[in-house]
C-alpha cells in the first residue's frame, strides 16, 4: 500500500514535472519569439535612424557645399564691389576734372569770340588798305568768315580755325609771283588786262594788247599808266615769266616802289 503510494507520488511528480518542463518550454519560446521580434524591430529601427542619418548627412553636405559656393560668391562680390568702388571713384574724379575743364573752355570762350571778332575786323582793314590784288576774292573769303562768325551751328574752335587760315591765306600772298586777268577801266575806258603780281611789293598790269600798261601807286592808292618805252617789253616779258612762258632767270626794269614797313594786324 505503501508503495502503491509512493508510485503514485512519483507517478504525479513525473507529471507534474513534465508538465512544468511542457510549460517552461512554452514559455522560453514565447520569450525568444519576443526576443527575436524586438531584435527584428530593433534593427529596422536602426535601419531607418541609420537612413535619415545619411540623408541628414547628404543635406548637410549639400548644405556645407551650397555655403562654400555662397562664400566664394560673396568674395567675388566683395572683390568686384572694390573694383567697381575704385573705377567710381576714378570717374567721379573725371567728371570733377571735365567740370573744372568745360568751366575753363567756357571762360575761354568768353575771351576768344571778342578776339575773334577784333581779328576780323582787322583783317577787313587790312585788305582794304592792301593793294588791290584778286580783291574781289579777297572779300569774298572775308564775308564768308563773318558769316561763320554769326553762325550758332559753328563752334568756337570751327570760327578760330577758320580766321587763322584766312590770315594765313592773305601772309602767303606776301611771296607770290602770278599773273591773272581782269577787267579795269584804263583811261576811262573798261579794258580787259593782264595783271601781276609780285607779292606785295607791286601791281602792275598790261592790257591784251600790250599798248599800255600801268602800275599800282601805294600813296594815291590809284593805278597809274607807266611809260611805255621803259617798262612795256619788261612787264610783258614778266607776265610771260609768271605764266611760265618766259625763263625765269631774266633780268627786268619794273615800276616798284620802295618798299614800306607793314604786316597783317
Amino acid at each position: 500500500m505503501i508503495k502503491n503510494r509512493l508510485r503514485t507520488i512519483l507517478l504525479s511528480a513525473i507529471v507534474a514535472t513534465g508538465t512544468l518542463s511542457l510549460g517552461s518550454l512554452a514559455i522560453g519560446q514565447t520569450l525568444l519569439s519576443d526576443v527575436l521580434n524586438e531584435g527584428i524591430s530593433a534593427n529596422q529601427i536602426a535601419q531607418q535612424s541609420q537612413a535619415r542619418v545619411n540623408t541628414i548627412v547628404d543635406d548637410t553636405d549639400k548644405i556645407i557645399t551650397e555655403y562654400k559656393s555662397i562664400l566664394k560668391t560673396v568674395d567675388g562680390l566683395r572683390v568686384y564691389n572694390a573694383q567697381m568702388d575704385r573705377s567710381i571713384e576714378r570717374q567721379l574724379q573725371a567728371m570733377e576734372e571735365l567740370t573744372e575743364n568745360i568751366k575753363n573752355v567756357t571762360d575761354i570762350k568768353r575771351q576768344v569770340e571778342p578776339l575773334l571778332v577784333r581779328m576780323v575786323d582787322g583783317l577787313e582793314q587790312f585788305i582794304k588798305n592792301d593793294i588791290p590784288f584778286q580783291l574781289e576774292t579777297r572779300l569774298a573769303g572775308l564775308d564768308r568768315v563773318k558769316d561763320l562768325m554769326t553762325d550758332p551751328d559753328v563752334d568756337a574752335s570751327e570760327r578760330f580755325r577758320t580766321v587763322f587760315e584766312l590770315y594765313q591765306i592773305e601772309s602767303d600772298y606776301g611771296g607770290v609771283f602770278q599773273s591773272y586777268q581782269q577787267t579795269m577801266e584804263v583811261d576811262g575806258i573798261e579794258r580787259f588786262v593782264d595783271m601781276l603780281m609780285v607779292g606785295r611789293v607791286a601791281l602792275l598790269y598790261q592790257t591784251t594788247d600790250g599798248l599800255v600798261s600801268g602800275a599800282y601807286n601805294k600813296d594815291t592808292r590809284e593805278f597809274e599808266i607807266v611809260d611805255q618805252g621803259t617798262y612795256q617789253r619788261s612787264i610783258n616779258t614778266a607776265i610771260r615769266m609768271a605764266n611760265a612762258k618766259a625763263p625765269q632767270n631774266t633780268l627786268l626794269l619794273l615800276p616798284i616802289a620802295a618798299p614800306s614797313q607793314g604786316s597783317v594786324q
